[in-house]
């Protein structure tokens, strides 16, 4: 049995590995890992620097090591990778499942894939390959090849002999599959079902033939939203003639929906994705530098906004001091408007036909919560300075720009999600940004136009 590292000090395992390896001891660190989960191996290896890292991966025998690797992030897999040979990583690969497989070699620089492949077993190899041809984020990317199957005219007892002869290639059987003579998917047959029935009954007459079935194309998230939807275990992968090509577990789509979360809050952040294990600085500021570049275009054409109506500034010195509060208000609003949105894309609780209704409840939103804000600084105005021409300028520019930043952050995720760009995107600094410029726009505008007519 596997201790669990919840019930260990990590701090005191990190402590203890870094002075083994210092004193050149690596040899008493091999216990340390002897019966942890290969998760428990893998967090502990994430929080050691580049070197270290490489110390202790290197101790694991190879069916140990590679189903760590299939535990660590991205930057990780990079450092223990770097200097191990094509044949030490084909070892591995071996050991892996094919899903496990591919996954790590779209890592790989094409070329020390292509070498990786030639050290493969032949038969591990085509089936690598063939999960290469398609997109990363497609079920037939996530899919695994290794999967019990049988034709329709065979008895319960070859059903049974199939689990058992494939038992260690398929990791945790729920379902034998059941195929005609060419392969074509015709219905499942779950081990309760085979361990009742008896041994001479042909599986063509209790297989179940109502099946969700996955097509190989589908984008990940959607098959995530199916898995939800029929609470599945496991499903079959099939392409357009209904050939069974391979399968899906709800493991795969645990790894799918945290993959999908942690794109999410990256991009609405205007971070990388595997930015938390990232150890080069030049690569996380790359990944922020772009979106620090978009809020400071934004934040110079406030300053010309600005300059522009400074006039209005000069002779409204008390307009300055709601400036703040103005950019705050709109960018929060365009954020709460935007994640439901993108929340509701993501689950499929919402999409492009549900534009109109969507646009019409944040209108109503909008004006609920612009009144009631707007109410609430023109009173504040009022017993501050006895200015109620002044405060009901400020409540009404707050009530429109409240309107724009809800309606903005409704409809761009969903303009984002119908021509297939991530609708993460608009919660992030574009959002932000834009609000702050049209807020700026909005008040100032709306304050020059009161100076000259009402003022």
């Amino acid at each position: 049995m596997s201790r669990l590292l919840q019930d260990m000090d990590i701090d005191e395992i990190l402590d203890n590995l870094r002075y083994l390896i210092k004193a050149g001891q690596l040899n008493f660190a091999l216990p340390v890992f002897a019966d942890l989960h290969p998760s428990d191996i893998a967090e502990i290896i994430s929080r050691l620097d580049e070197e270290e890292r490489r110390a202790i991966f290197s101790l694991l025998p190879s069916e140990q090591a590679s189903e760590v690797l299939v535990e660590l992030g991205e930057p990780v897999v990079e450092d223990v990778l770097e200097e191990m040979d094509t044949r030490q990583i084909a070892e591995m690969v071996n050991e892996m499942e094919s899903d496990d497989a591919a996954d790590l070699l779209s890592d790989l620089p094409p070329e020390q894939a292509a070498m990786v492949l030639e050290h493969v077993e032949d038969e591990s190899s085509e089936e690598i390959q063939e999960l290469l041809l398609y997109p990363e984020d497609s079920a037939g990317g996530i899919m695994a090849k290794e999967f019990v199957s049988v034709t329709a005219g065979a008895t319960v007892k070859k059903a049974i002999d199939e689990i058992r002869r494939k038992h260690e290639e398929v990791e945790n059987i729920y379902y034998c599959f059941v195929t005609d003579d060419f392969g074509m998917l015709l219905g499942s047959i779950t081990l309760r079902s085979l361990i009742l029935a008896d041994n001479k009954t042909r599986v063509k007459n209790i297989m179940d033939t109502d099946i969700v079935t996955i097509d190989v194309q589908m984008d990940q998230e959607e098959v995530a939203r199916i898995f939800k939807k029929y609470d599945l275990v496991v499903a079959p992968v099939v392409n357009q003639r209904r050939k069974l090509l391979g399968r899906i577990t709800v493991d795969d789509i645990v790894d799918v929906i945290d993959e999908e979360i942690e794109e999410d809050l990256a991009r609405m952040a205007g971070t990388g994705e595997e930015e938390v294990l990232e150890d080069s600085v030049m690569q996380i500021t790359r990944a922020r530098l772009p979106w620090l570049i978009l809020s400071f275009i934004g934040q110079i054409l406030a300053a010309i906004i600005m300059k522009y109506f400074q006039g209005t500034i000069q002779q409204i010195i008390a307009s300055t001091f709601f400036i703040p509060m103005v950019m705050a208000i709109g960018g929060s609003v365009g954020q709460q408007s935007s994640i439901i949105v993108v929340r509701g894309l993501a689950t499929g609780e919402i999409s492009f036909g549900d534009t109109r209704r969507r646009l019409q409840r944040e209108f109503g939103v909008a004006i609920l919560n612009g009144l009631a804000l707007g109410g609430l600084i023109f009173t504040i105005i009022f017993l501050w300075d006895r200015d109620y021409l002044f405060g009901s300028l400020l409540a009404v520019s707050l009530l429109f720009i409240i309107i724009n930043a809800s309606l903005f952050g409704a409809i761009i995720p969903i303009l984002f999600k119908k021509f297939n760009v991530d609708p993460a995107l608009a919660t992030g600094p574009f959002v932000a940004t834009f609000n702050d410029v049209i807020g700026l726009m909005i008040y100032f505008s709306l304050l020059t136009l009161g100076f000259h007519y009402i003022l």
